[in-house]
């Protein structure tokens, strides 16, 4: 029987019943308490039935009703930041890399970072049998990041769907090692970069090189091998992102070394070369491992997609971001690079509801495969949850989804509430028999260089995720903050 995915419908939790979250269960009980409050202040009936009904109504509309694709309690606390940003002049960035300058030791100096990325990092390099690799601490998150290019094994789309549940089977049991083992990885990202080429640039290329005075015969060879060599029109490039907690026994193992930042380096390089070691359970191949300026070019490049994001000349930690950005705009972020003057623009969308119904195991190919000629990134971050807690949480969702059940005498039973409720049940059966747990969320980028053709990769975007069964809710007023979730860093994940 062929594998199948399905998402749980997602369910308010609040402190008083499920129906609403916490925020709205206060606002609709702060609504209904002011009510009550001007029925006993207020002696005109008239003024006092007036009040009492204006209450009640501002307090459900805020809650209830729909604006803009959300209520507006979500649209309040987004408006406030990006007027609190928009007023201290966060939201215009223009970088100080030229300025900076570098060490006595020739080391760059580290600059501030753009808004919505996390700030104060530091950035420390770990050595590997697999190369060094460059750790970032992200203080305000309280994690450790690191970078690694994988590939698979095995081309996944070729194989019938008795090897791709296979596949499928050795990504779960390489997650639930990884949670269950004690060590210290505790957040994984998948980073997926899709950039479009130029398909006839190598026959071009081929062409300026030509020699005139070759013989014929080797003019025609080279003319079939060209035929043969199969040119991809988008580079697609897999990156994994391994982050793990910042504690204090991680803190005190470091200190003794000779310093805080070689023990960091000694202590996170042996806990990535061991799950770099595992990464053949789960049919991966390891490419490399992103040094201090392999993540700098990777993180200027997803700003500015002009940077070829293996050029490395002269990125480090300073000229890592942009040279300038622009996330004024509600819709839209701006930036641009050091090469160019040429600004790109950039919009990114939250997965906000993945399959609810059944899907097939390349449910997301629409999105990873079939978008031509948009540049975007897909990012889900995964946060790894021992089999015991999991199992906990599975429970709760059960009896969540059972004790909301609408099962009054003589009235049918709502069909997508059963189906529900065995969602639920089947979790649970699928983390008892060995299935990883884990918290994730997605998040998309699209750039382009106008307006009109980052509105059309948007609708293009739309409508693959559409064809995945997925939900897409673009951040307006919080692009800067939601753009940085498809870096390199493993944010857009509260930590548990």
């Amino acid at each position: 029987m062929a594998r199948t995915f399905r998402f749980p419908r997602p369910r308010p939790r609040g402190l008083l019943g499920r129906r609403f979250e916490g925020d709205e269960q206060l606002v609709l009980g702060g609504g209904a308490a002011a009510s009550l409050l001007v029925l006993g202040v207020i002696p005109n009936v008239p003024l006092k039935v007036a009040m009492f009904v204006s209450i009640l109504a501002a307090s459900a509309g805020a809650v209830l009703f729909p604006y803009r694709g959300r209520t507006y309690l979500r649209w309040w606390e987004i408006r406030r930041s990006y007027r609190k940003l928009l007023g201290n002049g966060a939201l215009l960035y223009r970088s100080k890399a030229p300025l900076a300058g570098r060490t006595m030791a020739g080391k760059p100096v580290a600059i501030d970072a753009p808004a919505g990325v996390p700030q104060l990092m530091e950035w420390f390099r770990a050595r590997t049998a697999y190369g060094d690799v460059a750790v970032l601490l992200q203080p305000t998150e309280g994690l450790f990041t690191a970078v690694i290019e994988v590939e698979g094994q095995k081309n996944f789309g070729g194989l019938d769907e008795a090897d791709q549940d296979a596949l499928i089977g050795a990504w779960e049991t390489l997650l639930r090692q990884t949670a269950d083992a004690g060590g210290r990885i505790s957040r994984l990202q998948w980073l997926a970069r899709i950039v479009p080429v130029d398909p006839n640039a190598h026959a071009r290329d081929a062409q300026a090189r030509r020699d005139r005075t070759a013989p014929g015969w080797l003019h025609d060879s080279y003319e079939q091998l060209l035929q043969r060599v199969a040119i991809s029109a988008e580079d697609r490039r897999l990156f994994l992102v391994i982050g793990i907690r910042y504690s204090q026994d991680l803190v005190a193992e470091a200190l003794k070394y000779n310093s805080l930042f070689e023990g960091y380096g000694t202590v996170l390089g042996k806990e990535i070369e061991s799950f770099i070691r595992t990464l053949g359970t789960a049919q991966l191949r390891w490419i490399r491992s992103l040094d201090e300026a392999a993540l700098a070019s990777f993180l200027h490049h997803c700003y500015a997609p002009d940077h070829w994001l293996s050029d490395m000349r002269g990125m480090d930690r300073a000229t890592c971001w942009p040279a300038e950005m622009d996330a004024r705009e509600e819709k839209l972020m701006i930036s641009r690079g050091w090469e160019t003057s040429q600004p790109w623009l950039h919009a990114t969308a939250w997965i906000k509801q993945f399959p609810i119904l059944p899907v097939g195991l390349n449910f997301l190919a629409p999105v990873l495969l079939y978008v031509p000629d948009v540049i975007c990134t897909v990012a889900v971050t995964m946060d790894l949850v021992p089999t015991d807690r999991a199992m906990q949480d599975a429970i709760a969702d059960a009896t969540n989804e059972l004790g909301q059940a609408d099962t009054q005498p003589g009235k049918i039973t709502d069909p997508r509430e059963r189906r529900e409720q065995r969602a639920a049940t089947s979790t649970m059966e699928e983390i008892a028999t060995g299935a990883a747990g884990i918290r994730l969320t997605g998040w998309v980028t699209v750039s382009a260089q106008d307006r009109d053709s980052l509105e059309q990769n948007k609708g293009t975007i739309r409508a693959a995720a559409t064809k995945s069964q997925l939900a897409l809710e673009w951040c307006d007023l919080e692009q800067h903050r939601a753009f940085a979730n498809t870096l390199p860093l493993a944010c857009g994940l509260l930590g548990s």
